[in-house]
């Protein structure tokens, strides 16, 4: 039957797995920081991480001691199994570890700028450190419970290492990498062309859809506005044909009392010559 000291052994192989995996990945970390406080700091915890792995090391001597072998056969074999289970493929490897560095690889792959790498980097670090803040802390206190002195001391030294560095990384991140990352962020955006968004085109679409269908309606407008021009140019001829005709008539009448008026100049002197005829004769016939 699987007891707590088996619990305990599988925490610590599990962290030496783990603290394995973060010696191999933090160089390439360490590579990809650009800002000076924080490649100092992941380099000094590279070395406290292979400090950490000694004592995990001197720890699994530790908890290696003679009662294994007064167990049975077949409670070894069940232990055995148990282990495998965990870890898988007889290999006494952390996968939630290698999952976190699969993660943080996958991120700093990413284009984006140095202060944003920068933080990426913290969060992806910050993880790792909070999965070893838990299984240390978890192995202590099975440790303080199984009243292993020895080892409960080597685990609260790592697991007091590990509350430094999140806290050294919390502080990065807040006073100076996190600010940088986001006016990078700002800097680029107001130097990259603008891309309209899928949403942006869409509106964009709809507002000139609307305005095409308003072009499409002005021109039935344009035409109800051309019949009335038609009709008022109509009005106007008609009034000006009848302006016309009315001078026209006025001018003939005009016309026709100038040629009255010279027929009757005409016909006066003609009365009057008339007249000076009869005079003559009257006088003719009284001197007869």
């Amino acid at each position: 039957m699987i007891d707590l000291k088996d619990l305990l052994k599988h925490e610590i192989m599990d962290l030496y797995s783990a603290e394995a995996q973060i010696i191999d990945a933090l160089p390439a970390m360490i590579d990809k920081a650009k800002n000076a406080n924080l490649k100092k700091a992941l380099q000094e915890h590279l070395k406290i991480t292979e400090e950490q792995k000694r004592r995990l090391d001197k720890m699994r001597q530790l908890m290696n001691d003679n009662k294994e072998e007064e167990e049975s056969q077949e409670t070894n074999e069940e232990k055995k199994g148990f282990f495998s289970r965990l870890f898988g493929n007889g290999m006494e490897k952390c996968k939630g570890m290698a999952g976190l560095i699969d993660e943080g690889q996958k991120i700093m792959k990413e284009d984006m700028s140095p202060e944003v790498s920068d933080a990426a980097i913290i969060a992806s670090a910050q993880k790792i450190e909070h999965y070893e803040i838990s299984g240390y802390g978890t192995a202590r206190a099975y440790a303080r419970d199984l009243n292993l002195k020895e080892v409960q001391n080597l685990l609260e030294e790592t697991l007091k290492e590990e509350y430094e560095a999140d806290d050294r990384l919390t502080q990065l991140a807040l006073k100076r990498v996190n600010p940088d990352a986001e006016k990078a962020g700002i800097t680029e955006m107001e130097n990259r062309p603008r891309n309209e968004s899928a949403d942006e085109r869409s509106a964009t679409s709809r507002s000139s859809a609307k305005k095409s269908e308003s072009k499409e309606h002005k021109p039935g407008r344009k035409e109800n506005n051309e019949v009335s021009s038609t009709r008022s140019d109509a009005s106007k001829k008609t009034s000006s044909a009848k302006a016309n005709a009315s001078k026209s008539g006025s001018s003939k009448q005009k016309a026709n009392s100038r040629s009255g008026n010279q027929k009757t100049k005409k016909s006066a002197p003609k009365q009057s010559q008339s007249k000076a005829k009869k005079g003559a004769n009257n006088k003719k016939a009284k001197a007869r």
